[in-house]
């Protein structure tokens, strides 16, 4: 939060420190992290000192737009956001992070918090490129597939090729048995293909399955034309180990969003269909 209030007023850490009673060193702290504000009073001192505008006290959660109106409190006497303040803040974020809502060191952590249920319960459509897409083919049941598919969902699937060479070039990578890889990718595809053809004949072509054959660089899961997982492979760490990202799409052309769907776009449209 200080470091909006520096960005909002372009004040110096000294002059920051002569309006609120504290030392050039004691503002660097809160800047850096290791000392918290979170006295209204240290923080009305802030915005009053420094003589701040109303767009600027709205992000402090101090009041709104309306000059002379006081700050919203509950029965507690916390002060409480104003939408205009959380769209305030919510940019600064958006500045910051664009539209990567979270990251998690590992696939695992990041399934421990968003299981798959969650992501694609009540789905319309699914997006997926990667590996042996095991989120899709080993973590949600067959049956619940089936069912969103019934209900209207829309599946397009890419496997890496379990008989081609990148998927040899992956195995050398994570140090694995010859064909591991390639076994579990031809196992998931078969699966999904044994769900596609359990459907109604006149529903079966809601799940498009393809393969592709480049070296692969990222799995990427996008649902509801909103959502994105994205996770890099990295060089000697298996993809369960590997970081992954939660974007959310805010704008119609910018933000990280677009760059992995385009990733997915191009790719789909080299793949050989199944």
């Amino acid at each position: 939060m200080f470091r909006l209030i520096q960005r909002e007023t372009r004040a110096s850490q000294t002059l920051l420190g002569v309006a609120i009673g504290l030392s050039q060193a004691q503002v660097s702290e809160i800047l850096g992290g290791s000392r918290k504000v979170t006295s209204i009073d240290v923080l009305t001192r802030i915005y009053t000192g420094l003589h701040m505008p109303a767009e600027a006290r709205a992000a402090l959660m101090l009041g709104d737009r309306s000059h002379g109106i006081a700050p919203t409190t509950n029965s507690s006497g916390d002060v409480i956001a104003t939408p205009y303040s959380q769209a305030l803040v919510a940019d600064a974020l958006a500045e910051r992070f664009a539209d990567v809502e979270a990251v998690y060191p590992s696939r695992s952590e990041f399934t421990s918090k968003m299981p798959p249920h969650a992501l694609f319960d009540g789905a319309t459509e699914i997006r997926a490129v990667g590996l042996s897409l095991n989120l899709i083919c080993q973590q949600y049941a067959d049956s619940w597939l089936a069912q969103l598919v019934q209900d209207g969902a829309r599946l397009r699937l890419l496997f890496l090729d379990p008989a081609g060479n990148a998927i040899r070039q992956r195995e050398f990578e994570e140090d694995m048995t010859a064909g591991t890889l390639g076994a579990l990718t031809a196992l998931n595809l078969q699966g999904i293909l044994r769900v596609r053809d359990r459907l109604p004949a006149e529903i079966r072509d809601r799940i498009e399955v393809a393969t592709y054959d480049q070296t692969i660089r990222v799995n990427i899961t996008l649902i509801n034309e909103s959502l994105c997982i994205a996770q890099q492979y990295l060089p000697h760490a298996r993809g369960v180990e590997s970081p992954t990202m939660v974007i959310k799409k805010r704008w119609p052309t910018a933000g990280l969003y677009h760059v992995f769907e385009r990733t997915f776009d191009e790719l789909w449209s080299g793949g050989q269909a199944r």
